[in-house]
């Protein structure tokens, strides 16, 4: 008995071999037709072109734009916003110093200030741009941009930083007197500050002087007035905290890696993270302030309960 049912295991085992055998040989034909038919002009079976992936940088937003306004957004350096955020963070800080304890930064300023540091950072860029251009033209770095690459004439750019003015005055508007005529006395530090690396080799402190102006604006925006002891350290700081990050923007600092560009863009760019850190932290601050500001309160009423 055992030796028949090992003969009918073996039959069975042969049978499975020869169909395996059989399936094997027309899945190779059919693989050599299909090559054959891809050869005459056929696409072989396999993965199709790669669709682009959608991206939400500022880069790919003006990629994304309509030809004919991709270079204004490029001059107002859209796709590079990093130096939007470090022109509207000192802003950021004031009025969140200048909100009542326990209270959250005016989303409403917040918002107004976020609006003009696009239009006025977009309109020094103009003016860089505008006095720099046969300076431009010569270095490859800034060979590409628009009014030196000539995508713009200077006509065009003149009425393009008109353009961006006006609806920053209209956002300075909104403020009180006293904040209109500090933020007006801003724009001759935004008109000169493009001219300082020819005159002085601190172009860096021009720019501290301009890009925390708000550190000044923001305080005033709310309270009314400048209150010196707060907003003087904090402009000064600012100021000192711009001379860093743009020394590494012009490739000097230890942990510097000169001979890699990308290592220069990413510490410069890491400072956005810094600012919004600060903002947290003067949030906070002020959140905590009126627990504290409670917990004093109940205590004095019990005292004089007691």
């Amino acid at each position: 008995m055992l030796g028949a049912r090992g003969a009918a295991l073996a039959r069975g085992l042969r049978g499975m071999t020869h169909s395996w055998r059989r399936d094997s040989r027309a899945l190779a034909l059919v693989r050599a037709v299909g090559a054959s038919r891809a050869g005459h002009g056929q696409a072989p079976a396999g993965p199709g072109p790669r669709r682009r992936r959608l991206s939400l940088s500022a880069a790919a937003v003006v990629d994304s734009a309509p030809r004919p306004l991709q270079p204004y957004l490029r001059l107002m350096r859209l796709d590079r916003p990093v130096g939007t955020w470090l022109l509207y963070l000192p802003c950021t800080w004031s009025i969140g110093l200048a909100a009542e304890p326990g209270c959250f930064p005016d989303w409403y300023m917040l918002s107004l200030f976020g609006t003009g540091a696009v239009l006025m950072r977009g309109a020094g860029c103009t003016i860089n741009d505008m006095w720099d251009r046969d300076y431009d033209k010569k270095v490859i770095r800034t060979a590409n941009r628009p009014i030196a690459a000539g995508d713009i004439s200077i006509f065009r750019s003149f009425l393009f930083l008109g353009g961006q003015l006006t609806l920053a005055l209209g956002v300075l508007l909104c403020l009180n007197y006293y904040s209109i005529a500090l933020g007006a006395a801003s724009l001759l530090l935004v008109i000169t500050y493009p001219l300082m690396k020819r005159i002085t080799y601190w172009p860096q402190l021009a720019l501290g002087l301009t890009f925390n102006w708000g550190a000044l604006l923001g305080w005033s925006a709310i309270k009314g007035s400048c209150d010196p002891s707060v907003c003087l350290p904090l402009y000064f700081s600012g100021i000192m905290w711009t001379l860093i990050y743009d020394t590494i923007y012009a490739h000097q600092i230890y942990t510097l890696d000169i001979d890699r560009p990308e290592d220069c863009w990413d510490k410069f760019t890491s400072n956005r993270t810094l600012g919004l850190i600060v903002l947290l932290g003067i949030v906070l601050g002020n959140l905590w302030k009126e627990k504290k500001t409670d917990e004093v309160k109940k205590s004095i009423d019990s005292r004089i309960e007691s």
